[in-house]
C-alpha cells in the first residue's frame, strides 16, 4: 500500500502486478525502495532488484523501471496521484545528480545520471 493513493489506484496498481506475475504489494515495495535509495548518502549501489524473476521482460530490473511501468499502465487519475507520490523522490534524484553525457540516449532518465 502506497499511503496517498486512492483505493481505485491501489486496485489499479494490484491488477498490473498480477498481470505482471509480481507478488502483491511489489510495486509498493519498489516505490519504499526508490524513497530509501534517494536518501543513502551518495556512492551507494543503484537500487536494482535482489531476484531476477520478475516478469517484467525487457531485462531493466531497476526499481524505477518498475515505477515507470506501473504509471504507464494506470488510467490518468491514478497516474497523476502515482506520480504525485514518486515526484519528490525524482526531485532528490534529479537535485543529486548530473545529466550523464556518455550514457546511451535510449535509456530512461535515471539510469542517465550521475552523482556529483
Amino acid at each position: 500500500m502506497i499511503r496517498g493513493l486512492s483505493a481505485s489506484a491501489s486496485r489499479q496498481i494490484a491488477v498490473f502486478e498480477r498481470g505482471h506475475g509480481l507478488p502483491a504489494g511489489e510495486v509498493a515495495h519498489a516505490f519504499r525502495r526508490w524513497n530509501k535509495s534517494v536518501r543513502q548518502p551518495r556512492g551507494e549501489p543503484e537500487p536494482f532488484y535482489e531476484r531476477d524473476d520478475t516478469d517484467l521482460r525487457n531485462g531493466d530490473y531497476h526499481i524505477r523501471t518498475l515505477l515507470e511501468m506501473t504509471l504507464h499502465a494506470l488510467r490518468s487519475k491514478a497516474r497523476r496521484e502515482l506520480s504525485a507520490v514518486i515526484g519528490p523522490a525524482d526531485e532528490r534524484v534529479l537535485d543529486r545528480t548530473l545529466n550523464n553525457p556518455f550514457a546511451p540516449q535510449d535509456l530512461p532518465w535515471w539510469m542517465r545520471r550521475i552523482g556529483v
